[in-house]
């Protein structure tokens, strides 16, 4: 008898978490149901989770404990944890040295940078640090410009990436010193059939050369481009007349590619200097003659989830690694951090972290697991405005811009969005109309395109929830 009834519990028991989170409210199951029962073979394949942060009760849930790859989402998690073990008012820092003295104008000794994993330093900078080498009364540099990046590990790409992303600029070479997000743009303009194109390579002064074997030609065709080395790339294919294309381009080397765009601008401001850039550890005896601070995390955490920034995750988790189980910092110990992080507020399982911004096939996160961190950072005073804040609004900017415009969710939904091959994620916060606030994660992979149409349906039914709730307290200053 006992045998005969184990397979009838377990059925049962697979099907109790959607019956209970239907029955609180049939709705929102409702606007689930036709494409769940469209795809009965992918249902596993979804996870949601809906829960009221006014009442505390859970709206709907379907496999919410299952992990799933997260693509993005992922960056809810680094978010979090970096915004309350480092702080809001962190700053990275970019250190500059002298070899030895500086004397009646020349910088003895060769000049040194070392990075601490800002990915933000850009173009926009680089004027101030000009201006900083001329306070101190720099006129030339005699010696090499060293730059040192071992504040991180030297491994470039996370686990779980694959090979054929290192060409796409939205999976960068992480570096504890960066420079432009560490891409270039190659721009290419044509010229009358049957000739070279013009190029021209930005950030200006860069080590990348390219050489350059296009055609302009009126056949359809595309222009290509394969590293030779970490320093020179192959332009190939074609381009039609009068057509200008712009190609980003992830460099194999951020940090000599930094110094050398560095170096370039100090040249061009009329400082000498007499040696190569080249790549070593800052000596004990060198001198610290400027630091370059980085915006606020909460400005940087902003960028990172708007734009979805990736570069911005891994240094962060390598930072994290690194302020807090020592240098250099590494994913792993990155990984760890955040792992203790999570289970010192209350969330023992449901993940697993393997990089900061979601790349990796090998993160595993639940539905629930993100519901329970978007809870927590709404509830902490702490971090809540920054971190609400710096996820996109639905219909008005970042990564939702264009989505839920001149509809009833424009405006009342702040959430993450997650994308890779046949992974899609959406979770955040829902302002509903009734004055609720709910928390939601629907993470997909392999239920296909009817995602969208899923989320869309989903979160156009929350917007009228929930009846009178009780305001218990609020995350938000």
């Amino acid at each position: 008898m006992i045998r005969l009834l184990l397979p009838l519990l377990l059925l049962f028991s697979l099907f109790v978490p959607i019956q209970v989170a239907q029955s609180a409210n049939d709705t929102y199951a409702a606007s689930v149901a036709p494409l769940l029962n469209e795809n009965p073979s992918k249902n596993g394949k979804l996870g949601i989770v809906v829960k009221s942060l006014t009442s505390g009760r859970t709206i709907y849930e379907h496999n919410p404990d299952k992990m799933y790859i997260p693509a993005s989402n992922e960056k809810i998690i680094t978010s979090v944890s970096a915004l309350s073990l480092l702080g809001k008012d962190y700053r990275f820092k970019t250190e500059f040295y002298s070899g030895g003295e500086i004397s009646n104008g020349v910088l003895h000794g060769g000049l040194y940078i070392k990075g601490y994993g800002d990915p933000t330093l850009s173009e926009g900078h680089l004027g101030y640090i000009v201006f900083q080498l001329k306070q101190r009364g720099v006129k030339e540099i005699k010696g090499k410009v060293v730059v040192d990046d071992s504040y991180f590990e030297r491994d470039r790409y996370a686990k779980g990436w694959k090979e054929e992303w290192k060409d796409d600029f939205y999976s960068p070479a992480i570096s504890a010193l960066s420079f432009n997000y560490n891409i270039i743009e190659l721009k290419v303009y044509a010229s009358k059939a049957g000739s070279r194109p013009a190029i021209k390579i930005e950030p200006k002064g860069s080590n990348i050369k390219v050489i350059n074997t296009a055609v302009t030609s009126r056949k359809k065709g595309a222009l290509k481009t394969i590293w030779r080395n970490d320093e020179t790339i192959v332009l190939s294919g074609t381009i039609k007349p009068k057509a200008t294309v712009t190609l980003k381009i992830p460099v194999l080397d951020p940090t000599l590619f930094t110094g050398n765009v560095i170096k370039n601008a100090i040249e061009e401001a009329g400082i000498k200097v007499s040696g190569p850039v080249v790549a070593n550890t800052v000596p004990r005896w060198a001198k610290t003659i400027y630091i370059h601070y980085s915006d606020p995390l909460s400005s940087v955490i902003t960028e990172y989830n708007k734009n979805s920034v990736n570069i911005i995750g891994e240094n962060l988790m390598k930072t994290m690694g690194a302020e807090y189980k020592g240098i250099p910092g590494t994913w792993e110990n990155g990984s760890a951090v955040i792992s203790e992080f999570l289970k010192e507020v209350g969330i023992k399982n449901g993940f697993m972290i393997v990089d900061g911004s979601g790349l990796s096939l090998l993160n595993r996160v639940s539905p629930e697991t993100l519901t329970d961190i978007l809870s927590y950072a709404y509830e902490n005073k702490i971090i809540a405005t920054d971190f609400i804040e710096s996820l996109p609004v639905a219909g008005v900017d970042g990564t939702l811009k264009k989505r839920f415009r001149q509809s009833e969710i424009q405006g009342r939904v702040r959430a993450k969005t997650g994308y890779l091959n046949n992974v899609r994620a959406l979770s955040g916060y829902i302002f509903t109309k009734k004055g609720d606030v709910l928390v939601f994660s629907i993470l997909s992979n392999g239920f296909g395109w009817k995602t969208k149409e899923l989320q869309n349906d989903l979160l156009g039914e929350l917007i009228e929830c929930c009846n009178n709730p009780k305001r218990e307290h609020s995350g938000v200053n």
